[in-house]
């Protein structure tokens, strides 16, 4: 009677748990399936369902004893959920695979992938030391969670920039090419001629000379990645132009001349008004250029890094082209007897000079960048070091018509006389220090425009005019009557001559990171 009477109450007790319980489910909106899902989060109608739920009758709960009741609470807390998949980055570094253990399943902390371990013995330390071996309860269940281990393109980025030169190249020196003066007046550089082409600093220096870069890469981690840059500036052009009988300037050719060992110059056109020098009729024309461009293929390598900064090391290969070219025309007819020869002579002159330097080498710099909400500045700084391959070119040929010998090889400033094709080649180890500074503004999540300074130096460049040579014999650059000439009377050549060459400028662009 006493053991029935017993059971009742715990009966009572059972059905106004299982009531409260029915009606809190009610009131929260969620079913026992969702709650008891293999995962920790809530799914299916948990926040889909907008209708309330009614609770569960009373006389349909079935009827259980204490035993099995209690024995199934049991085994529900020791159900091992799935494994739990998370989209946040593992905490993880390549090679990075230890195991940690995560108790708060559910709890909000990513962790993937997962598995759970329940096959452990009573008293298991690593089984969150349950001792309750008649229950089945071995304690706490615990989630053995591995780190995923980043592979090599984890979270890769890629950037491509694109932005337009407005660089500024140094002043380049020739010998005087071009000289005119007042009618009647011997344009060389002994009477106070102006120089109209050619000379100190004669090209480049303030002359604008516009161009493209590209740079483009990609992260293959966080810390490293690979690019590639060129860039390439239009050709600078300098030339002049001019002609004329001699009547209202008088226009020449000036060089300093080793047969009587003074300043002269060949007449293009001149006319002294008294017979005493033989009258010219003619023109002359020259131009001078420049054109340069590189090319890169890098890799950089995060050294520091935090919030609003990060420092790059950079390293990789280089090459470099700066090609210069020089050309000089004049045709003079001689309008004048003097001495009974060389009236209506004509004498043509051709020049053609060209320096090319190709460098090829390895480069080591850093990147520094630090930003500030939509600002960004980033510097770079490097050096390339490597071979400068040099060569020098001559093309020339001079002609007296009519005369017996026609063209001759070699133009007026021949480095070899009689050659009409003249090679020289060296090679020179050489360094470039580079430095860019660059101020980004973000008007996009994913572009940046940007306006920056670029300087570059050149330790060894060969230009044609550092090997141009103006010092020549008249008696080589004239045929006399019958065709004949000297030799230049030239200097011998010891080597090709090169000096530091530096560019600069400013740069405009965007960068488009994706």
């Amino acid at each position: 009677m006493k053991k029935n009477m017993n059971n009742k109450w715990k009966m009572l007790t059972l059905t106004a748990m299982l009531s409260a319980t029915t009606a809190t489910a009610a009131d929260t909106t969620y079913d026992e399936d969702a709650y008891f899902a293999e995962t920790s989060d809530y799914v299916g109608s948990l926040y889909d369902n907008n209708d309330q739920a009614s609770p569960a009758p009373v006389e349909n709960v079935p009827v259980l004893n204490d035993d099995v009741y209690f024995n199934e609470v049991a085994y529900q807390d020791n159900v091992a959920p799935n494994a739990y998949n998370s989209n946040l980055a593992p905490v993880a570094y390549v090679g990075d695979e230890a195991a940690y253990m995560s108790p708060n399943v559910g709890s909000g902390i990513a962790a993937s992938p997962a598995s759970y371990s329940s096959d452990c013995g009573c008293g298991d330390t690593a089984c969150g030391g349950g001792s309750s071996c008649s229950t089945g309860n071995c304690g706490t269940p615990r989630r053995t969670v591995r780190r995923k281990q980043r592979s090599l393109l984890a979270g890769a980025d890629a950037w491509m920039t694109a932005e337009a030169l407005l660089w500024f190249p140094q002043a380049r020196s020739t010998p005087a090419l071009v000289a005119t003066n007042d009618a009647g007046i011997v344009p060389d550089l002994s009477t106070g001629s102006t120089v109209q082409f050619g000379g100190d600093d004669a090209f480049g220096g303030d002359e604008l000379a516009a161009g493209f870069r590209l740079d483009g890469g990609l992260f293959l981690t966080e810390d490293f990645g690979v690019g590639g840059r060129f860039w390439w500036l239009s050709e600078q052009s300098d030339s002049y132009a001019n002609a004329g009988d001699g009547s209202t300037e008088s226009i020449g050719v000036p060089f300093f001349d080793s047969a009587v060992g003074q300043e002269a110059t060949l007449f293009t056109a001149f006319d002294d008004g008294v017979g005493t020098l033989a009258n010219f009729t003619g023109s002359v024309s020259a131009e001078s250029t420049l054109e340069m461009y590189a090319a890169e293929a890098y890799g950089r390598l995060r050294l520091l890094g935090g919030k609003g900064y990060r420092t790059d090391l950079v390293g990789g290969f280089s090459h470099f082209g700066i090609d210069e070219g020089l050309t000089l025309n004049m045709t003079a007819e001689q309008t004048e007897d003097i001495g009974g020869a060389g009236n209506g002579d004509t004498f043509t002159y051709a020049d053609s000079i060209e320096a090319e330097n190709r460098f090829y080498g390895g480069q080591i710099g850093f990147l520094t960048s630090v930003g500030q909400k939509a600002w960004s500045l980033t510097a770079l700084t490097k050096v390339h070091l490597g071979d400068m391959e040099q060569n020098f070119t001559y093309n020339g040929t001079r002609t007296r018509t009519p005369a017996p010998a026609g063209t001759l090889a070699g133009g007026i400033f021949a480095p070899e006389g009689d050659n009409t094709n003249v090679s020289w080649s060296e090679n020179n180890f050489s360094f470039v220090p580079e430095a860019n500074l660059k101020l980004a503004l973000k008007l996009r999540p994913h572009v940046r425009f940007t306006v920056g300074y670029s300087f570059l130096m050149f330790s060894d460049v060969a230009t044609v005019g550092d090997n141009m040579n103006r010092v020549v014999s008249s008696e080589y650059v004239v045929q006399d009557d019958i065709g004949t000439t000297n030799t230049p009377d030239r200097p011998s050549s010891d080597g090709l001559e090169s000096d530091s060459f530096f560019v600069h400028g400013l740069d405009l662009g965007a960068v488009i990171e994706f």
